[in-house]
């Protein structure tokens, strides 16, 4: 294992694209750890006497507010760095869920195969049939609003691309030597599905769950902007674009950040994922 990621650090450092990815994920995990010294404000603090600034470099700006404030008088700066915890968090969270529960369920079809194989993929195909973001709202239209149940609805619409993936995976592993030669020594189904094949199907996972986090993390936010996710006064940067959307003509830094934040972020993951997939991909390493 360590040999795999010492060759995977390697392949990574040949990609410009993927390296500067990872630089923006780490300043963007600086700045999440590190919100409350980064911080000038408290980001639910209200300055009644600053409504609407415009960032300090523009005309009319206020020294104390970097990037103004918005609608109410709350520092964007201070929204802005509280907003990426929530972001992290969000993608954390969304990749975990469904990359456990898809593993799980994906493994299993693709090792047992017959009816339990035909039952998850149906339903797998049933999920990824709908549009994925309207299919988020329904869920959480049923559960109700906020940040939990959004992660919940993003996640299990996140699910059937690792159930297809891993499924895929093991019914090509499990008829490998090393599998025939374990059952000889005596190894049960449990040990054959989660030890023997699952790390050696780990590179796809790597892939998928890079790119899962960009989605995650533009999802929830999308939910946030339809008032479905984080509520109020939760700095998260979908809620921020909602909450700003009618002053986009009037002061349009308030929309403006938040967007690109958002941008940033997905755009890194998406970098890293494309380094991932490239320097995992064997095919795309001969052609190369």
């Amino acid at each position: 294992m360590k040999i795999f990621f010492s060759e995977l650090y390697f392949e990574l450092k040949k990609n410009r694209g993927a390296m500067t990815g990872v630089i923006i994920i780490i300043l963007s995990l600086v700045i999440a750890i590190f919100a409350p010294l980064l911080a000038p404000h408290n980001p639910t603090e209200i300055f009644s006497d600053s409504l609407r600034l415009p960032p300090v470099f523009v005309s009319g700006g206020k020294p104390g507010f970097f990037f103004g404030t918005d609608d109410i008088g709350r520092d964007l700066l201070s929204r802005l760095i509280y907003g990426s915890r929530i972001s992290l968090s969000v993608g954390f969270s969304v990749v975990v869920l469904s990359l456990i529960t898809g593993t799980f369920l994906g493994v299993m079809a693709g090792f047992y195969g017959g009816l339990l194989d035909r039952i998850i993929m149906r339903l797998t195909d049933l999920i990824m049939s709908l549009p994925s973001i309207l299919f988020a709202i329904v869920i959480v239209a049923v559960l109700g609003p906020g940040i939990t149940n959004s992660i919940v609805a993003v996640s299990i619409v996140a699910v059937p691309n690792f159930i297809r993936i891993i499924r895929a995976q093991v019914m090509v592993e499990k008829n490998r030597q090393y599998v025939f030669a374990a059952k000889l020594f005596g190894a049960g189904n449990f040990r054959l599905m989660f030890v023997e094949i699952l790390p050696n199907c780990i590179a796809p996972l790597i892939v998928q769950a890079s790119l899962g986090f960009s989605d995650g993390i533009l999802n929830v936010a999308a939910l946030g902007f339809l008032g479905l996710g984080a509520q109020a006064p939760m700095s998260e940067w979908g809620t921020m674009l909602s909450d700003a959307r009618s002053y986009i003509e009037s002061s349009p830094w308030m929309v403006t950040l938040p967007g690109i934040c958002i941008l940033v972020t997905v755009l890194s993951f998406n970098l890293l994922g494309d380094g991932l997939r490239d320097a995992l991909d064997p095919r795309l390493k001969k052609q190369n």
